[in-house]
């Protein structure tokens, strides 16, 4: 009888450790929004394990190159990808969480060369030009011929390989372009490198989900759930705070994730 008891006291605990979900999400280091090298991963990663666990699911986060984290997620190998740019194509086959947050993109170049860009994609046509692997710079971007175009594993590749004077420019995205020239060891010692205005378009960042996966439906729902349930109790605040946000940058960001 004792040990009946026990079973039962102790049964209604064991369901709830054994219930918690485990979600696994991929990207590519994206600071200063999300990277290993971040305290709690960066401030947008602290944002989304937070309202994970708000809805009893346990979120990790895999960095690796784009390309692969893109082919990961399309062969439905891992739940989520965090960080995404919005595309026509890119909506066939992938479900798009609410915005959480915006950025530019653009282009670099080295400060000592002369570039005659005008804003227009032909005034372009006479550089060459890196970008990541599978990255969206812009709709007309991606869709000009008339450009030289080539491809790296990912932004800081492309920005080193501009410091070497290997191309003329870099096209991506001008807060993490900015991030990596302040912070990598290599790019901070090489040549001096500048972003150019104006920007060739601004992106907001999603979590996508692929079709494919059968429960891809039902864990968007909870991914907008826990953002509803830690706007509304405050932790999102916390986190905020705690990532070195003002207050009214906090509330300025809070009034953007509820829409």
């Amino acid at each position: 009888m004792l040990k009946l008891f026990f079973i039962l006291i102790c049964l209604p605990y064991a369901s709830h450790t054994f219930s918690q979900d485990k979600w696994l999400f991929v990207t590519e280091p994206f600071p200063p929004y999300f990277s290993e090298q971040l305290p709690q991963q960066g401030w947008l990663a602290d944002i989304v394990v937070t309202a994970l666990a708000s809805q009893d699911i346990e979120a990790s986060i895999e960095f690796t190159t784009w390309a692969r984290a893109l082919r990961l997620l399309e062969k439905n190998k891992r739940t989520a990808l965090l960080g995404a740019y919005y595309s026509a194509e890119r909506e066939k086959i992938f479900h798009y969480s609410r915005p959480l947050a915006k950025s530019f993109t653009g282009l670099f170049k080295r400060k000592s060369s002369k570039i005659n860009y005008d804003g227009s994609l032909t005034s372009l046509q006479p550089y060459s030009i890196s970008k990541g692997s599978n990255y969206i710079v812009s709709e007309d971007f991606s869709s000009e011929h008339n450009l030289a175009i080539t491809a790296t594993n990912d932004l800081i590749s492309s920005l080193r390989v501009l410091q070497l004077g290997r191309v003329d420019l870099v096209a991506g995205t001008k807060e993490v372009g900015e991030y990596w020239l302040n912070n990598h060891p290599q790019l901070k010692t090489g040549q001096s490198i500048v972003y150019i205005p104006p920007h060739l378009a601004s992106h907001y960042l999603y979590i996508i989900f692929s079709k494919s996966a059968v429960q891809s439906k039902q864990q968007l729902m909870q991914l907008e759930n826990g953002f509803n349930t830690i706007v509304n109790n405050g932790e999102a605040a916390q986190v905020l705070l705690r990532h070195g946000f003002s207050e009214a940058k906090t509330e300025q960001y809070l009034q953007f994730l509820k829409r």
